[in-house]
C-alpha cells in the first residue's frame, strides 16, 4: 500500500515539474457521509492542505493535479438526560484529484475524478455530563484504520476566483463513489464520503 502511494505521488510530481503554474492551498473541510447507513451522521469541521499544479491546454482550458492531505468523516451527537455523547469518525486521506480546469478573467471552474488513500482512521467519543454547576467530559479514542477500504474513488467539482498576484479562493464539493467500510459495524452497508471545501491558494507561473 505504501509503495503504491509513493509510486502515484512520484508520477504526479513528475507531471508537476513540467506544469505551467504551481502552488499551495489549504482550507476548511465540512465533511460527513451519504448513503442508506448514514442517516444519523451530521457534518463535522475538518481541514485540507496540499500542493497543486496546472498545465494549460490553451488559454481557456487546462489540467490541474493536486496532492492533498484531507480529514474526512462525520459525527453523531446524542443527548439523554444530563449526558451528551458526541461520537466522531475521523478518516485522514491522501487525496489525488485530476481536474479539467476552465479559467477566464480570474474565474475558474473545475471537475474531475479523485482517488484517495486512507492514511489513518480514528473513532473519537466525548461524553459530557452535567451535574448542577459541574460539567465533566471523558474522551476516548479507538484506532479504526483497518475498518475502511484503503482506497476510495470519487469526484470533485468546484469554482473560484484567482487574482493576478496568484492568490485565490475556491469552493469545492467532493463526493465518494465507493462504500467506505470494509470491516467493522458498517461492513456491507452503504456509506460514502461527502464533503464541502473552502480553500485559499497561492500559485506562481513558470
Amino acid at each position: 500500500m505504501k509503495n503504491l502511494i509513493l509510486v502515484v505521488i512520484f508520477a504526479l510530481m513528475a507531471g508537476m515539474v513540467s506544469a505551467q503554474s504551481a502552488g499551495i492551498k489549504a482550507g476548511l473541510n465540512y465533511t460527513s457521509f451519504t448513503g442508506d447507513a448514514a442517516g444519523n451522521f451530521d457534518y463535522r469541521p475538518a481541514y485540507t492542505i496540499g500542493v497543486l499544479a496546472r498545465t494549460g491546454l490553451n488559454d481557456l482550458i487546462g489540467v490541474q493535479t493536486e496532492v492533498l492531505y484531507t480529514s474526512k468523516g462525520g459525527k453523531i451527537e446524542t443527548t439523554q438526560n444530563s449526558t451528551t455523547t458526541e461520537s466522531s469518525t475521523r478518516l485522514n486521506y491522501l487525496d489525488l484529484p485530476v481536474l479539467l480546469s476552465v479559467q477566464t478573467n480570474g474565474l475558474f471552474f473545475e471537475l474531475g475524478p479523485q482517488v484517495s488513500f486512507l492514511l489513518k482512521g480514528r473513532q473519537v467519543s466525548e461524553v459530557t455530563t452535567t451535574s448542577g454547576s459541574r460539567t465533566t467530559t471523558t474522551k476516548t479514542e479507538v484506532d479504526i484504520t483497518d475498518d475502511p477500504y484503503p482506497i476510495d474513488f470519487g469526484y470533485a467539482a468546484g469554482l473560484g476566483y484567482r487574482l493576478a498576484n496568484g492568490f485565490g479562493i475556491g469552493f469545492r464539493y467532493n463526493g465518494g463513489l465507493k462504500n467506505v467500510d470494509d470491516e467493522g459495524s458498517y461492513e456491507g452497508k452503504s456509506r460514502h464520503n461527502t464533503s464541502f471545501q473552502l480553500t485559499l491558494s497561492y500559485t506562481t507561473s513558470r
